[in-house]
């Protein structure tokens, strides 16, 4: 195995911000991504912002081309993925263009796989940042140019389908919506007002005391804050977030355990994180989520509380974080959906919600084998 700084196997890229005053320079064709945009998998990235080539050549941000890696720097440190595509970024991020000793792929299953070592070894007093001279620091253990090429072979086809399944989600997410606004779209203002409690319970969650050990240890109870939902903003259905507490933790504080198909959503910091819960679950206090009367209004108030999203955000309180309270959340008002509408709904509904759990659960399976992979095949 051979071993060198990172830094003398590949060329380090910054990237930078283009003036956002000068409107010359935004809304063009090429994509322009910051941390916020990465999520997990191999060319996971969405970014609704673009640059101009004029954009580009005014600003410090540079182009990266297909096969270059991007790692975040800044926040959230340490978030890896391979570029498919031209595009710009911030300088909140860095991008890796491999030399001749290492392969862009092995480069970027080595990453993922170090992302720990990464983390020991940035800078910073206030947060973590990764800065040039940690690319001197980290030192990368790497096999010959045909042993890379046959470890990430295998690797590679577990990506492929972990990314075929977040593409096929995505889809019939979108396809979901489109037939919600077909339904149920806002447009019709005579229709009778509806409040979120005539379609279910509207339950807060509650933290049990830190200092008493016996809330936590052992605990089996799937406790969700909002960090859980910000770490899984490619799925649907949640099962547990980091942390669990145990009987005495749910009945020695606020926290209320809700059912499977309740619908969570994320009251402050930020307010519009929803997911639903694929089994029993209790929340910390920064939520307000909605147990249905019925199961079959649980998609149906998914879409909803993601389109209502603005709305109850300029409605919610707050001086040093928006928060929408409980008597917020039941004042909000939306057009009643009548009862044939919600039938049908559910009916088309149902199936595709179905495959997305399935997807996601397989997911989580090839995640946990390509995991093992790694370690065995890189460690």
């Amino acid at each position: 195995m051979n071993r060198k700084p990172l830094s003398e196997l590949v060329k380090i890229i910054s990237g930078g911000t283009p003036k956002r005053s000068i409107h010359e320079y935004w809304n063009g064709s090429i994509p322009w991504i910051s941390v916020k945009d990465l999520h997990q998998g191999k060319h996971i990235y969405r970014t609704e912002r673009f640059i101009t080539e004029s954009g580009l050549k005014n600003s410090p941000t540079k182009l990266l081309i297909k096969d270059d890696i991007i790692i975040s720097a800044r926040g959230t440190v340490g978030l890896v993925s391979m570029i498919n595509e031209p595009m710009a970024f911030n300088q909140s991020l860095f991008g890796l263009r491999s030399g001749k000793e290492i392969t862009a792929e092995y480069l970027y299953y080595w990453l993922k796989l170090n992302v720990s070592y990464i983390k020991n070894n940035v800078h910073g007093s206030v947060f973590d940042t990764i800065t040039r001279d940690t690319f001197n620091i980290i030192e990368v253990t790497y096999p010959s140019l045909e042993e890379q090429k046959r470890v990430t072979e295998i690797l590679r086809l577990l990506d492929k389908k972990i990314e075929q399944n977040h593409q096929i989600n995505d889809n019939l997410l979108e396809l979901g919506s489109t037939l919600w606004d077909k339904y149920f779209q806002f447009a019709n203002a005579d229709k009778q007002q509806s409040h979120l409690m005539d379609l279910g319970d509207i339950v807060a969650g509650g933290t049990p005391s830190k200092k008493n050990e016996a809330f936590y240890d052992g605990g089996t109870i799937p406790w969700i804050t909002p960090k859980d939902l910000s770490n899984a903003t490619d799925t649907v259905f949640i099962n547990q977030g980091k942390t669990s507490i145990t009987e005495a933790g749910l009945s020695g504080s606020s926290a209320k355990l809700m059912p499977a198909g309740t619908v969570l959503f994320s009251s402050r910091a930020p307010i519009g994180y929803v997911a639903i819960a694929n089994n029993p679950v209790t929340t910390n206090q920064g939520f307000k989520s909605i147990v249905p009367y019925d199961d079959s209004k649980t998609y149906y108030l998914y879409y909803l509380l993601k389109k209502l999203t603005p709305h109850i955000e300029v409605v919610a309180g707050g001086s040093t974080f928006k928060e929408i309270s409980g008597s917020g959340m039941k004042s909000i008002e939306f057009p009643k959906p009548d009862d044939v509408s919600m039938s049908e709904f559910a009916t088309l509904i149902r199936p595709m919600f179905s495959l997305i759990r399935e997807n996601e659960q397989e997911v989580h399976r090839l995640t946990e084998l390509r995991n093992v992979l790694l370690s065995n095949l890189l460690g």
